[in-house]
């Protein structure tokens, strides 16, 4: 923590967690801002902030984050509320709900995909329908 002028304390900006390479969680997870996974999770990671996946990476778990980038591998269900990224790494198995996804080149996706909830589309005659869609991608 540090003092500004007025001897208020002013709350740091929140780093992000680390989980290494070579180690090992298991259950459920909760970060307070961005985290960034490397070693072998299982269960359920939730976290506020951006949700990093790095290449060392291996997570079976339900995944919730704003943000999702995955460079490494996920085996599981993963909500974003704002968008997933697969980079040219990625392996993923499982279930996608966000309303944006990137696959880039060579990243490896097997699963369906769905529109965030509370996200609707409405069609020319004003009427609401929820788009959902199956995708299969993978490297050539």
């Amino acid at each position: 923590m540090r003092w500004n002028r007025r001897n208020q304390t002013v709350s740091e900006p929140t780093g992000a967690a680390l989980i290494t390479e070579g180690s090992r969680l298991e259950g459920t997870c909760a970060f307070n801002g961005n985290v960034v996974i490397s070693g072998h999770v299982k269960g359920e990671i939730q976290a506020t902030g951006t949700l990093s996946i790095g290449r060392g990476g291996r997570v079976e778990a339900r995944l919730r984050a704003p943000i999702v980038i995955i460079e490494g591998e996920v085996v599981g269900s993963i909500i974003a509320t704002e968008r997933i990224e697969l980079r040219e790494q990625a392996r993923v198995r499982g279930d996608l709900e966000t309303p944006a996804l990137v696959i880039e080149e060579s990243a490896v996706f097997e699963g369906q995909t769905k529109q965030a909830r509370g996200e609707s589309r409405r069609d020319g005659a004003g009427v609401v329908r929820s788009t959902t869609m199956t995708t299969v991608a993978a490297s050539s």
